[in-house]
């Protein structure tokens, strides 16, 4: 009976290792490690902080817990799915993010770059730093290091948006993120140089915009398309007007009861008269022909009075009552 080898687990997790802290970005862009050009555990962490840690007070500040961040490290390295929602807490996820960054064998800001940028600072410190000379360097990178960097900056600008609630002013934030983006010299003119890369990463954070979204606006293709849809909405609204005469034809007959409003206020101006004069003559009370019914009654009792008036019963009791001839007056 042969027997089967089976290799040991360990050797299988071996097989599966994919180095990630220490590796290039444009070596893990061709491995795969990536998602939207941005190394996937930088995306994890990014998405769970934004959710979870944008108000906690200290973030990035406050350093987690080093064995829940190696753990974290090696299950991104073994390939394992990691959910930092259940695995890890937001300090502990801060500083896995700080780590991936100081690990990186050439920093966010390549170091062929480096000296570019610190010349830059130091020319333009009578007049302050221009946006558009930073943008004209920042142009320079490679790919893989600008789209890190234009993500980053996004973040953390959202981050220094709740500083009233985590503290984390730009400021801040640059003195944290300015040694793990730039790669700093040792010894005392390091420190000098480090206090130039803080300067620089406000810089960015305070002018994100000018600074990352200028491709936007140079790039014209998508936004002319735009008008072309305002075109269709105005051509939409062009065909609905002959939907609307054809209503308003149908509805013309309607405007009757305004006829009998406008009428009606002559007609009962002229009832009035009619009262206080007994002797009009007959064919005045005619006129209520054309009134509504409503008033019908009302006609005939005029028509009593104005009989009652013109008959003889009234003129003797007339002459009966005292005082009547100053009535009729």
């Amino acid at each position: 009976m042969k027997k089967i080898a089976v290799p040991s687990l360990s050797r299988q997790k071996g097989s599966c290792h994919q180095k990630l802290f220490g590796t290039s970005l444009q070596e893990m862009q061709q491995e795969g490690l990536t998602k939207c050009g941005i190394p996937t555990v930088v995306w994890d962490i990014v998405e769970y902080l934004s959710w979870h840690g944008l108000e906690q007070e200290g973030l990035f500040r406050v350093n987690g817990n080093l064995k829940t961040v190696e753990q974290l490290r090696l299950k991104y390295e073994g390939g394992d799915q990691v959910d930092l929602a259940a695995e890890a807490d937001v300090s502990a996820a801060a500083s896995l993010l700080k780590l991936f960054l100081r690990e990186l064998p050439d920093r966010v800001i390549p170091s062929a770059l480096y000296p570019k940028f610190i010349q830059l600072y130091q020319a333009s410190q009578k007049c302050g730093l221009e946006t558009s000379d930073l943008r004209d360097l920042l142009r320079q990178m490679p790919e893989t290091h600008y789209c890190l960097l234009k993500y980053l900056c996004h973040f953390l600008k959202r981050v220094a948006d709740h500083h009233t609630e985590n503290k984390m002013t730009v400021s801040n934030l640059a003195t944290v993120f300015g040694p793990n983006c730039f790669c700093v010299p040792p010894g005392f003119e390091g420190m000098k140089q480090q206090e130039i890369c803080n300067k620089i990463m406000i810089h960015m954070l305070e002018n994100y915009s000018p600074l990352f979204e200028w491709e936007h606006q140079k790039k014209e293709g998508g936004c002319k398309e735009s008008p072309k849809i305002i075109l269709v909405k105005e051509a939409s609204c062009k065909t609905s007007p002959p939907i609307l005469l054809k209503s308003l034809e149908t509805e013309k007959p309607k405007p009757k009861p305004r006829t009998k409003i406008v009428k009606s206020k002559p007609e009962r101006a002229s009832l009035t008269p009619l009262m206080l004069q007994p002797r009009l003559s007959d064919g005045i009370p005619c006129v209520s022909i054309h009134l509504t019914d409503s008033l019908c009654p009302k006609e005939m009792e005029l028509a009593d009075e104005i009989s009652f008036l013109s008959s003889a019963a009234f003129f003797t009791r007339v002459a009966l009552t005292p005082g009547a001839a100053d009535v009729l007056r």
